[in-house]
């Protein structure tokens, strides 16, 4: 009787623990739907993934250093404080910035320099997330924007 108590007492416990395996696709959809409400656009057409990759916790601590909006300056909700990066945690880092809004002309192309450009991003110009690759949960942001 002992044992099957037992028994069941581990199988609840691993029920009710959640645990997701994110793969690189998914890290960039969770970072996305973290972003979005700060967004002038609400667009991810509008951005492009620059970088997202598997980390310890060790590899990025330093880029989350600080406040998650250095300069408050971002629109939409305040986002929350990050969390404490445990070194040893895996996560999945993913770097994002607005596409180019007006694209470079090429040597042939004729085009106007008084011709007013297509901004969907006026204010921010970089996003980094930090995901705990387990249970799928922003662990910590920065968002670099433009301070007029």
């Amino acid at each position: 009787m002992r044992t099957l108590l037992a028994c069941l007492v581990l199988i609840l416990a691993a029920c009710s623990t959640t645990t997701v395996s994110l793969d690189d696709q998914q890290a960039i959809d969770v970072a996305w739907q973290a972003l979005e409400p700060n967004t002038s656009s609400h667009n991810f057409s509008a951005w492009e993934t620059v970088e997202v990759r598997s980390v310890a916790g060790r590899e990025a601590q330093d880029i989350f250093d600080g406040a998650p909006v250095p300069g408050g300056c971002v629109s939409g909700p305040t986002p929350p404080d990050n969390a404490t990066i445990s070194p040893d945690t895996t996560y999945w880092y993913v770097q994002l910035r607005p596409r180019r809004a007006t694209p470079l002309p090429q040597p042939t192309e004729q085009f106007s320099p008084t011709a007013p450009p297509s901004i969907p991003e006026p204010f921010l110009y970089e996003a980094h997330m930090l995901i705990n690759s387990t249970t799928g949960q922003i662990t910590a942001r920065k968002l670099y924007c433009v301070i007029y």
